[in-house]
């Protein structure tokens, strides 16, 4: 036997993966196929995946983010799309300091070969990048550009430095922002988090609470988890206002905050927050003293258990229309950042503040005791403006001189960026203010001796304006203007985990800020966005912190990408956790191996009938054409749902129908063979954005065209134009189809 047919046998033999996957990751890399060209003629689409942080090796929460992504970035394309495929590496941050220092390097060494790790890692998954619009947040072509936009918010009053109670890690050294709190610990060393009182810089989040919170329902393209979840971290709190005059001290006016749910109630009580400013004037030394400790205790301890500490100031509130009158107690569960920071107690309507009462003995009134209080309506929100300093020295430098004369002066623009010091190994706790001659520098005004701001940027900063440098690439020409985004965007699917997805507050903040500046022509930089659970070991989330993780290196080796991919795929639906089993990584392999089968078995006979006359346009189609046809409606279906899950179902339905087919040609020699021809194709074309090496490998077997990267989309049901986008990929998600 030679020629065709012992190609076919040889192949049916076995799969060599190792070698298979690396010949189509080198042809993809020679034909330039993911590189992205803005054509007026095509439908733009913006595909981007939220980056690594490269602390070491990926693990299976990066694979699934990516694997979903390049399923996606594959389809648009065969649909015949403009793709911009594309993610950041978020570079800078103190986890790689500390783990540089531990190692006796310095943080950028380990970083960059983390980065290169990384980035071998991804191609070996097949992931479809376009590697030239990939940025790196340490870069200084980047940060440049960072320190710019940090300047630029500050010259619209949106960036302010202040005195303030922050959460501080005593392990990282290091102020926290809050949503870097977790259950009161460190989110990276889950250290008990402290409150320090420090002068720190601040973005003015709250400025837009209530535009983010009132557009957040127009935003179809996020699933209503991720509205639910954003919504709930914005805090929108609607309310009335009280004015009380606190007796014998008539020059003091505390302006108090009810929910509207309570405000039909009667009052019991008004707590004000330890930190509240009034405290100064109204409290006596010794009430004075006890309340430093109550501002400095930890807050692991407050979110262990309902902060009800407190105490009775002795004095009495008297509301100035009504004339009601209140005792005053200090009260730990009140948040002095949100609303006036007073609260009304109502125990008869709000559980915390009957827990309250009953633990301090406040009397509290009968539900029918008199007319409840009359306020102004009034709308508060809970998310706080965004702390983005941190005492670290592996970060972007705040672009700011201090000078005695000039006061805060900020670097001018054509001296940016203002470079990160080569670090030794081995650096000090103290961050660049621990460098030696970083913090000397020259007023930008006045030119007399100055001192360089030493904080450096939150990684957040770093990375909530990465998907514009993406967009563009950062080309030499590239100036933060309309002109630099206009081809791509704005992001029309973006990637990530549901862990990450405060970002997309950050984002949704960033878009408004940038249309008031004309840089983007609309306010929501991203389209949609449904967000992915976890990937578990045993019920556990992996981490490295939890030491459950299972290396996709390994499993490269032994099984093969493809093998990987389709089962981190097929195990969920994106709104479900992937549970990793070796069961589920050998049903993926099953998978793959039929197909394998079928196809190269039947190689030679689909090639034949690629030059035969086209069919009989007015022909009854086939039942296998039928059974072809639903199986390529079913998986655009569930393509453009989200739920890859069902696509990989559909394609192990059709795989059997094919295989029923060909056992009942063999007993038919003389029978046509195009139906049967036509479902292979329409088999390996469908499988290639989930298994994308071993498709190459069939699609070359089977005579097909160019790449089948390139192929067109098979919808053979209504030959119909690839269906738009829809408002709401996540409605209605059916994880039945997961199983």
């Amino acid at each position: 036997m030679s020629g065709p047919d012992a190609r076919a046998a040889a192949a049916t033999a076995s799969y060599d993966a190792a070698a298979v996957e690396a010949k189509w990751q080198a042809r993809w890399a020679d034909a330039g196929c993911f590189k992205a060209t803005a054509d007026e003629r095509q439908r733009k689409f913006f595909n981007f995946d939220g980056g690594p942080f490269p602390n070491g090796a990926l693990h299976m929460g990066h694979v699934r983010t990516f694997t979903l992504g390049d399923v996606m970035a594959r389809y648009r394309r065969m649909c015949g799309d403009a793709v911009l495929y594309c993610f950041e590496f978020d570079a800078f941050g103190l986890p790689n300091e500390l783990a540089a220092n531990a190692l006796g390097i310095a943080p950028e060494e380990l970083t960059r070969r983390n980065i290169a790790q990384m980035t071998r890692q991804m191609i070996r998954l097949g992931l479809s990048y376009d590697w030239d619009h990939v940025v790196t947040t340490c870069d200084p072509a980047y940060y440049r550009w960072t320190q710019w936009l940090f300047l630029k918010l500050r010259e619209r009053g949106l960036v302010y430095r202040m005195p303030a109670e922050l959460n501080w890690c005593p392990s990282c050294h290091t102020t926290l922002a809050h949503m870097q709190v977790d259950d009161g610990c460190c989110w990276r060393c889950d250290t008990p988090v402290e409150s320090r009182k420090l002068t720190q810089w601040f973005v003015a989040l709250g400025r837009y609470s209530a535009i983010l919170s009132d557009s957040l329902e127009r935003m179809e393209g996020f699933s209503p988890r991720v509205r639910n979840v954003l919504q709930g971290f914005i805090g929108k709190t609607p309310g009335l206002e009280f004015d009380f005059v606190i007796r014998g001290h008539p020059e003091v006016t505390l302006t108090a905050f009810a929910r509207a749910e309570y405000v039909d109630a009667v009052p019991s009580y008004l707590a004000v927050a330890p930190g509240h400013p009034a405290l100064a004037d109204l409290l006596t030394r010794t009430q004075a003293d006890a309340l430093r400790p109550m501002n400095q205790r930890r807050r692991a301890q407050a979110a262990a258990q309902p902060p009800l500490d407190g105490f009775d100031t002795g004095l009495e509130a008297v509301e100035a229309h009504t004339g009601v009158r209140l005792p005053v107690f200090v009260a730990r569960h009140v948040d002095p950042a949100f609303a006036t920071g007073v609260e009304i107690g109502y125990p008869a309507a709000d559980p915390r503040a009957r827990q309250f009462a009953e633990r301090h003995k406040i009397a509290c009134a009968p539900p029918n005791a008199g007319s409840p209080l009359k306020g102004r309506p009034a709308t508060h929100y809970r998310v706080r403006d965004w702390l983005v300093s941190r005492q670290r020295a592996w970060g972007t430098p705040i672009p700011i001189v201090h000078c005695e004369a000039c006061g805060e002066v900020p670097v001018p623009e054509q001296a940016l960026p203002v470079r990160v010091p080569i670090l030794t190994p081995n650096l000090p706790p103290g961050g660049l203010a621990a460098v030696p001659g970083f913090a000397a520098a020259q007023c930008p005004c006045c030119g007399k001796p100055a001192r360089r701001e030493t904080d450096t940027l939150d990684c957040y900063f770093d990375v909530v304006w990465c998907f514009l440098a993406c967009a563009n690439g950062l080309k030499p020409d590239f100036k933060f203007q309309a002109s630099d985004f206009a081809d791509w965007t704005p992001v029309d699917w973006f990637h990530n985990g549901l862990d990450s997805l405060f970002y997309m507050h950050l984002y949704r903040f960033l878009g408004q800020v940038l249309h008031e500046m004309a840089v983007l022509p609309e306010p929501e930089p991203i389209r949609c966005y449904i967000g992915h659970d976890a990937v578990l070991l045993d019920g556990r989330k992996m981490s490295k912190h939890h030491g459950n993780v299972v290396s996709p290196d390994a499993v490269i080796e032994k099984e093969g990408a493809d093998v990987l991919r389709v089962h981190v795929l097929w195990s969920a639906n994106p709104l479900k956790s992937v549970e990793w089993s070796q069961a589920g990584l050998q049903r993926a392999k099953r998978l793959l191996l039929d197909v394998w089968k079928l196809v190269t078995r039947h190689a030679l006979e689909v090639r034949t009938t690629a030059d035969a006359p086209p069919m009989d346009a007015s022909a009854q189609p086939s039942p296998l054409d039928k059974a072809a046809a639903r199986a390529a409606r079913r998986v655009t279906e569930f393509l453009e749902r989200y739920q890859y899950a069902g696509c990989l179902q559909e394609i192990q339905t059709l795989i059997v129908r094919l295989e029923a087919e060909a056992e009942r040609l063999s007993n038919r020699p003389s029978a046509p063979r195009d139906s049967f021809a036509n479902g292979i194709r329409c088999l390996v074309t469908m499988l290639a954005p989930f298994a994308p090496h071993m498709a190459e490998e069939l699609w070359e077997e089977i005579g097909g065209k160019d790449l089948v990267a390139r192929a067109p989309w098979p919808i053979l049901a209504t030959d119909a134009p690839h269906a738009a986008m829809p408002k709401n990929p996540a409605r209605g998600q059916r994880e039945a189809a997961a199983p």
